[in-house]
């Protein structure tokens, strides 16, 4: 067994980590949730498009008579800075939530190849005989068969 995970998160840590998260909830209050539907009516600013938006508020700001108002340039502007940072929090953000989830993959994965260890010698330890451990067997065995939920149908006992 490998062992590539090692290392404990203090209760104190995490609730830090879940602070850090709450205080980019408060300083990105603005922050959506856009519906399916709506993801797909949404015109979208991809980075092919990102060179055409910029050129476009660029020429608005210099030339009067392609900008439609002064508001709506001056809200364009505004999206433009929002879509500039929020693309590099973005970045850092999805970065960490791919190091956090294969981490988390990666823990889980020893923990079950463990458990699965576990679980084999407990079966060998009941066909010798050791007391106790068929009912560990079973305990076990009842939520190996069925990934992790309790049945309500006890499994036949082995012998």
């Amino acid at each position: 067994m490998s062992n590539l995970v090692s290392t404990q998160i203090s209760d104190e840590d995490l609730q830090t980590v879940l602070q850090a998260i709450n205080t980019i909830h408060e300083k990105l209050p603005f922050l959506m949730k856009l519906s399916p539907g709506d993801k797909k009516t949404t015109a979208m600013l991809d980075d092919g498009r990102y060179p055409f938006a910029i050129k476009a508020v660029d020429y608005a700001s210099r030339e009067v008579s392609i900008s439609p108002n002064a508001q709506l340039l001056e809200e364009a502007q505004k999206d433009m800075n929002v879509y500039d940072k929020l693309q590099t929090v973005d970045r850092e953000l999805s970065r960490l939530s791919e190091m956090v989830c294969d981490t988390r993959m990666m823990a889980g994965a020893e923990l079950y190849t463990f458990a699965r260890v576990a679980y084999k010698m407990a079966k060998i330890s009941a066909s010798l005989g050791t007391p106790g451990t068929q009912s560990i067997v079973n305990d076990l065995g009842r939520l190996y068969a069925n990934n992790g939920k309790i049945s309500l149908v006890p499994p036949a006992v082995v012998q």
